[in-house]
């Protein structure tokens, strides 16, 4: 039998329980907030211009457009602002490129949001698994993982929605393959969001292409020349076999180590460093005009991922370990109004970039055994000697909102109303409510739009 087939008759026969429905609740709540944030930003007007073709499916914030077009508006728009949830085991953001493929499926299908629900979960764990085999390596080599994992994650969700047979899901994993990508060099840019777009919509290509007969290679898991060989120099075809016995075997990822949602609008490992930064603010009393010298003391990985040291703009910002820093010490906590244009070049904020540097701690070297499996889920410190020669240290194992330090339902409320501009109690209860739709809850996103 062949390692894609094993790989989906796991995902076929995987077991979900209502404590994993309702951790992928949480998530689904917690991307159609951020995806209304960005709605009506420039990058997805540009988008929406080229896709620009009516259809059958909704767009978050208003409008419909044909299947795969809308899974990509929804992909990117839930990733644009990087506020969108993250995944330790899947080395990216699960949510993104899964929840808009899925949606689209489902609500073109009319099928139950129940349904909808259900292929999350297991699209997530694909997803999450995938990441521990691939990675570091992967993403060593400039890969991004939530475009090469999320477009494989998503085509067997919507396969299972479908209900395409075994045959025509390997199928669609196959030419899943072929159409994710995504390099991290583009981070900081409105390219980085549009990978997610890409992996929704190229999950929904694939398994409308594989529904029609369309052929690939029936096992691209498979040596030689297999997906895993093409990304990932130490790949091997024994350790995906034994992750692919895990399926259904272990608590699903999306439960154990659980989804990490976030508080403040970017990149998931800046997050340490901005809660370091409110701490050395509300516990030690440093103050933006006070620092002399700021240091990041971080794993190897960190300055190769968090590449804008120096942002010029608002996109570069949103990565940038140094401007998140910079804008919590000016804004108290870094906010959407935090990363604009103008925003960015502040002056207090330029002083303080330009005082800011990574420092990689010798424990956490590239050659440090269990260091590169674990490089982005490292304790960071953040260092300040200030003017008066005083020095201040926080060290931070457990950013808020990761599944260690959990955001709670009333975070998820506020972040909710700050993204969307309005409560999203009506949202939640949707999400919990036996018999819906899964256009009815498009629908009401939609009215408030």
């Amino acid at each position: 039998m062949s390692v894609t087939l094993e790989l989906v008759r796991a995902c076929r026969a995987m077991p979900v329980n209502e404590t994993a429905l309702a951790e992928a609740r949480r998530c689904v709540f917690d991307g159609l907030a951020v995806a209304l944030a960005a709605a009506n930003d420039p990058a997805i007007a540009i988008l929406r211009g080229v896709d620009g073709q009516q259809g059958a499916c909704s767009v978050i914030g208003g409008g419909r457009l044909a299947e795969a077009d809308a899974a990509r508006a929804n992909g990117m728009m839930t990733a644009l602002l990087l506020f969108d949830d993250n995944s330790g085991p899947m080395w990216g953001h699960p949510t993104a490129p899964l929840m808009p493929a899925v949606f689209a499926v489902a609500e073109r299908e009319g099928l139950s949001l129940a349904q909808a629900l259900h292929a999350f979960v297991v699209g997530y764990e694909v997803e999450c698994r995938l990441g521990r085999v691939l990675n570091p390596s992967a993403y060593e080599a400039g890969w991004h993982a939530t475009n090469t994992q999320g477009t494989i994650g998503a085509a067997i969700a919507c396969a299972l929605l479908l209900g395409l047979d075994e045959k025509q899901t390997c199928m669609a994993v196959g030419i899943a393959a072929s159409l994710s990508g995504g390099m991290r060099r583009n981070f900081g840019s409105m390219t980085m969001s549009f990978h997610c777009g890409e992996a929704a919509a190229n999950a929904v290509r694939a398994v409308r292409l594989a529904q029609g007969g369309f052929t690939a290679h029936p096992d691209i898991f498979g040596s030689p020349n297999s997906y895993g060989e093409a990304l990932c120099r130490e790949w091997r075809e024994e350790a995906f076999v034994a992750m692919v016995g895990e399926i259904g075997r272990l608590k699903p990822v999306i439960v154990d180590p659980g989804p990490i949602l976030k508080l403040y609008p970017c990149g998931q490992p800046t997050l340490y460093g901005v809660d370091c930064a409110l701490a050395l603010m509300h516990d030690h009393g440093v103050t933006a005009d006070a620092i002399a010298e700021m240091q990041f003391r971080v794993s190897y990985l960190l300055p190769r991922t968090l590449i804008h040291t120096r942002p010029t703009n608002a996109l570069q910002a949103k990565p940038s370990m140094h401007y998140c820093v910079a804008a919590t010490f000016v804004d108290d906590g870094p906010k959407l109004s935090s990363f604009t244009d103008a925003a960015v070049m502040r002056p207090e904020i330029r002083r303080l970039l330009e005082l800011s540097r990574f420092v990689v701690l010798p424990e956490y070297e590239e050659h440090v055994p269990g260091v590169r499996e674990l490089a982005l889920e490292l304790p960071v410190s953040l260092w300040v000697r200030l003017k008066d020669g005083r020095e201040a240290q926080v060290t931070m194992p457990y950013h808020k909102g990761m599944p260690q330090n959990p955001a709670t339902e009333a975070d998820q409320l506020a972040n909710f109303e700050m993204c969307a501009g309005w409560s999203g109690e009506a949202v939640l209860a949707m999400l919990n409510r036996d018999g819906a739709l899964m256009p009815d809850l498009l629908a009401l996103v939609g009215e408030h739009a």
